[in-house]
């Protein structure tokens, strides 16, 4: 195979990687060890794949395929520093994801396991070709895509509840992609002839000053996945689905989807250069984010239902990392790459973590917490761990990217930007203190609480004399693995740190 054609064959092979993926949960009708291995075995080629993919590119590689061309309009992949990081964050957070989801559905007793891993693979792969998308219309396409393949995953158990969740999701997503992404897709098409991404941009030659800051907002609105108000309910709503597929809507594929698009959009269509020069010195784009933060936190500070809490911190974050972005400098840029990143670790934890508490005594709320310490406290050291990142206390992942992002701010001299960062690290310990409080509460508190609350019989440890189910050590080593993400993500920094000097 010449040097030429190796680069084109590991973006076509990483496509039928996981294309296999999509057929192996079918190998069995449920949970099995055959299955499980060949999920696992063709996630691990995929990551080896992506692998290879990173050392080529920082070697100097062109990655580039076209798989249909119709004149202008193309269905192009690409490798990019930004697609590449947000690539190999999904390739390796795969592996995780199967590991707790496989036994997710075992211990819960969900029925038609092999449709719903079926579809967790499929959000997987299509994000993985969203970060791939080398123009606007692929990009498009699979964004498009991603939306229908979670419609099964969140209505996997049909119910009235189920039903208004998802109607309230799509409403939003689609709506929004209609009526503003793709309108603002076809205008640069036809302006110009082509939305192939461009390093530095393209569209300053054709638009006015106007034209190109209404085009900007059309992508910023159009672009709901990313969850800026007034545009969030739609993650709030969607916590009727199970707790793998809130992680892979909140951590991993759905919300990260949309800051990357909005990121690629930002470098590779407008150029951070010429945005500079639209918003001059009076940059009021942060105001949009900055709203979005302040609303979340108060939010997350009024429910007691732990998904909903934990859908209000996800829509912060995501706006913390726009916010950082639209300071609209590369170190802003490069730091809110470095938050989508190190959020996803950590939220995977953190939903992870109570879908295991979730699956042992079906809890819903914060007070259903107590005694959870002495229950599982693996799980709850991981809950723990993942808590403090998210605040942003060093070393952890939350802590790096929060400080790239206040060293970001610092250098535009933006002091509101770093004022509402710090708002928002103490309104995220204050919810996350209230869930702590209850996981680690004393045991006289645990024993009133109880008989309070369940009216069962107290034994001599404090505990409720009631069933729990056992975690399987695969939803363990899956926490296990993200939690060394978010203790190492010194090493993990590095990574993107290295990709991004490509930009």
């Amino acid at each position: 195979m010449t040097a030429i054609a190796l680069p084109n064959f590991l973006i076509i092979s990483t496509m039928l990687v996981g294309m296999v993926n999509l057929i192996t949960p079918f190998f069995t009708k449920n949970d099995s060890q055959i299955r499980n291995f060949f999920l696992f075995s063709v996630s691990g080629f995929f990551l080896i794949n992506i692998l290879i993919i990173d050392y080529l590119f920082i070697n100097g590689t062109e990655i580039r395929f076209t798989l249909l061309n119709l004149s202008k309009y193309s269905i192009s992949f690409a490798v990019e520093p930004i697609g590449l990081i947000f690539l190999t964050m999904l390739a390796f957070l795969w592996i995780p994801a199967l590991l707790y989801t496989v036994k997710f559905l075992s211990i819960n007793g969900l029925v038609r396991s092999n449709r719903y891993l079926f579809f967790v693979n499929s959000c997987v792969l299509v994000g993985c070709l969203i970060a791939l998308s080398a123009n606007l219309i692929t990009m498009f396409i699979w964004y498009e895509i991603l939306t229908l393949c979670t419609i099964p995953l969140i209505v996997h158990d049909v119910n009235g509840k189920s039903i208004n969740g998802l109607i309230k999701y799509l409403k939003i997503l689609l709506i929004s992609s209609l009526v503003l992404f793709l309108p603002a897709i076809i205008i640069i098409y036809t302006q110009i002839g082509t939305g192939t991404f461009v390093k530095g941009g393209f569209i300053s030659a054709y638009f006015s000053d106007k034209a190109a800051i209404l085009l900007l907002l059309a992508f910023i609105f159009g672009i709901s996945k990313a969850a800026l108000y007034p545009l969030h309910s739609w993650l709030p709503a969607a916590m009727v689905a199970s707790y793998p597929v809130s992680a892979l809507l909140h951590a991993v594929v759905v919300v990260k989807t949309g800051l990357f698009c909005i990121f690629k959009i930002l470098l590779y269509v407008f150029g951070l250069e010429y945005l500079q020069y639209l918003f001059g010195n009076y940059n009021w784009l942060i105001i949009f984010p900055i709203i979005t933060i302040l609303y979340s936190s108060l939010q997350a500070l009024r429910y007691y239902e732990i998904k909903t809490i934990l859908a209000y911190s996800t829509i912060n974050q995501l706006s913390i990392a726009l916010m950082s972005a639209f300071l609209l400098t590369p170190k802003g840029l490069a730091a809110a790459v470095m938050h989508m990143v190190s959020h996803a670790l950590t939220k995977i934890c953190l939903f992870y973590s109570v879908g295991g508490f979730y699956s042992m005594n079906n809890i819903y709320k914060i007070n259903e917490l107590m005694n959870m310490k002495k229950l599982a406290p693996k799980v709850s050291f991981v809950f723990l761990i993942s808590s403090l990142s998210l605040i942003g206390i060093p070393p952890l992942a939350g802590f790096i990217s929060k400080f790239y992002i206040m060293m970001a701010a610092a250098e535009s001299d933006n002091f509101l930007v770093m004022i509402v960062l710090g708002i928002s690290v103490l309104f995220s310990a204050l919810y996350l203190s209230k869930m702590l409080s209850f996981i680690y509460s004393t045991e006289d508190t645990v024993k009133t609480a109880i008989q309070i609350q369940n009216n069962d019989e107290i034994n001599d440890n404090g505990e409720a004399k009631k069933n729990t189910k056992k975690l399987h050590w695969y939803i363990l080593l899956s926490l296990y693995l993200c939690l060394t993400g978010v203790i190492g993500f010194f090493v993990v920094q590095q990574f993107v740190n290295v990709l991004l000097t490509f930009i």
